[in-house]
């Protein structure tokens, strides 16, 4: 990510409308800004929905944010573009998609805003971020240059992604502490949870209440050895209306990530059951249990860019792909990308 400090009166010239007319816009801040993003996109094909098969653009965005300290220090981060969020249940399929406020949630197809929030801290130990919040929730997240895989697994799937909300984190001793409240799909949800890290144990634990619908219960951890990245994230999750259903639904992600040199290869592997909840694949039909695996070769032919192909496999008890006659799905992809 390249920082760009702009001093208080700068001017940035445009020329090229139509009248060759100059444009002059004029910056008046001395914040300390930070510009960054990504573009990324390649070919994603599926064995039993081959009309499906195509070009696709993966990622699109552009980030700014930046703070200032007076008083007590304020910032903000905005993110403007679209995100695919190819997975086993499209196909890998998909086109990019921004947040839509009258839907609460990620809309297809859009391009637009994907955060937006702003961040004051009264006191070094406290943060308070207000506006368009990507959760703290989970290994994986939707803009997926910054995952180990191009395909988001089943868990992934299930969890919470970005919404409206505002959050409280309080840092004590090196660990962060936080609370939120957020109106995913228009409800009155509540979040607690604690990240940081354990020695070498990277971690994230957090209780998230789906308002009238359902909870979670979520734990991520990551680790380091030597040349092999290590990740596990587990969540279990409970309707609060159970009817004539089991009620409960729970789902396991492990990610090994061998590194060598420019080369990586990310091995990523699933299982979940959900009973007949719908919790994993968000449908009328139910997977009631299955199993993925992901594979991911990449190459990065520049600090900031890469190359990378990928099989991703998922099997389930009943059958629910194609014309519900397929109880599996093989998804493969190349992509290209850079981030900046």
């Amino acid at each position: 990510m390249r920082k760009l400090s702009l001093a208080l009166g700068t001017s940035i010239m445009l020329a090229g409308s139509v009248f060759a007319e100059e444009k002059t816009f004029r910056v008046s801040s001395s914040l300390d800004l930070k510009l960054g993003g990504a573009l990324s996109g390649g070919y994603m094909a599926t064995n039993n929905n081959p009309d499906m098969d195509s070009f696709v653009v993966t990622n699109f965005l552009v980030n700014l944010s930046g703070s200032q300290k007076g008083m007590f220090e304020v910032g903000f981060d905005i993110a403007v573009g679209g995100l695919a969020q190819p997975t086993f249940w499209n196909g890998g399929m998909s086109v990019p998609q921004s947040f839509n406020y009258n839907s609460y949630g990620m809309d297809n197809p859009a391009t637009g805003l994907v955060w937006s929030y702003i961040t004051l801290k009264p006191a070094p130990v406290l943060s308070i971020d207000v506006g368009l919040l990507p959760t703290n929730v989970g290994y994986e997240v939707a803009n997926t240059y910054s995952n180990p895989n191009i395909t988001l697994g089943t868990v992934w799937f299930a969890q919470p992604v970005i919404y409206p909300a505002v959050r409280a984190t309080v840092n004590a001793g090196g660990i962060d502490l936080y609370a939120e409240y957020n109106q995913e799909f228009g409800r009155d949800n509540i979040a607690v949870g604690s990240l940081g890290e354990i020695g070498p144990l990277g971690y994230a634990v957090s209780y998230y209440d789906y308002k009238d619908a359902k909870n979670l219960i979520d734990f991520v951890g990551s680790l380091s050895l030597g040349m092999i990245d290590l990740g596990v994230n587990f969540d279990y999750q409970w309707l609060d209306t159970r009817g004539s259903t089991r009620g409960y639904a729970y789902g396991i992600a492990l990610y090994a990530i061998p590194n060598l040199g420019n080369i990586s290869l990310p091995v990523r592997v699933e299982y979940f059951d959900e009973g007949d909840t719908g919790i994993y694949t968000g449908a009328s039909v139910n997977a009631e249990n299955g199993y993925t695996f992901t594979l991911t070769p990449t190459l990065k032919p520049t600090p900031s860019s890469y190359i990378r192909a990928e099989v991703a496999y998922i099997s389930t008890k009943n059958k629910v792909f194609g014309n519900l006659d397929k109880n599996n799905r093989t998804v493969a992809g190349i992509e290209i990308g850079v981030t900046f």
